[in-house]
């Protein structure tokens, strides 16, 4: 069992997998893109954020670490900075990975602030709110084909389990190689607990 708890821990804390390993490919569910890079056997680069080094630096030290990848410092790739990180699925063949956001709010109040600050219709972000909702915009909304950024991020928050349980599904990629990230409306506990029996096969030992 204690096996069995390695693996789902493994799994969920670090959606990308090196393409050092032949084993695998590699594959980001989530996320920026072009976030991480490839770094030598058994490591993944991702590009540096101060508050996100501070973190792990602070993880380091804490009783948390055995939780997350070991944090190893910040390299430079072609003119660029990274922090370097353990790649957690190193040693296993075929992984199935889920990628799990947490938090009850998953932007910063500054990036928030700084949107409010200079308000920008985002028509992008109107098609991606209607693609998921048609009736989440306000009729100024639909007139202008377009939402302001906070309003998305907000709007983006309540719709999935990161208000309620403080955490939301972002992606899945089975060991066939199958890929789904569609849980932008996996909300509920009862919804939650069934893609986790669903990721695991019905195999429920591994979350004793």
């Amino acid at each position: 069992q204690k096996k069995a708890w390695h693996t789902i821990k493994t799994m969920v804390n670090l959606p990308v997998i090196s393409p050092f390993k032949k084993r695998y490919s590699w594959v980001q569910l989530a996320g920026h893109t072009g976030s991480f890079k490839a770094a030598d056997s058994g490591k993944i680069l991702k590009r540096l954020s101060e508050n996100e080094k501070e973190c792990f630096e602070r993880l380091m030290k804490d009783p948390l670490r055995s939780c997350v990848p070991r944090f190893h410092g910040v390299v430079e790739r072609d003119g660029e900075s990274y922090i370097q990180l353990d790649d957690l699925l190193t040693d296993f063949e075929g992984p199935s990975v889920m990628d799990c956001k947490m938090g009850i709010r998953t932007y910063l109040e500054e990036e928030l602030a700084k949107a409010r600050e200079k308000p920008k219709l985002r028509k992008d972000m109107y098609k991606k709110m209607i693609e998921v909702d048609p009736l989440a915009p306000t009729a100024e909304e639909n007139a202008q084909h377009a939402v302001t950024k906070p309003r998305y991020m907000q709007w983006r928050e309540t719709i999935s389990s990161s208000a309620n349980l403080g955490f939301r599904i972002e992606g899945i990629k089975k060991a066939d190689g199958t890929c789904n990230t569609n849980f932008k409306t996996t909300k509920t506990q009862e919804q939650v607990l069934q893609v986790f029996v669903e990721f695991i096969e019905g195999n429920t030992t591994i979350l004793v």
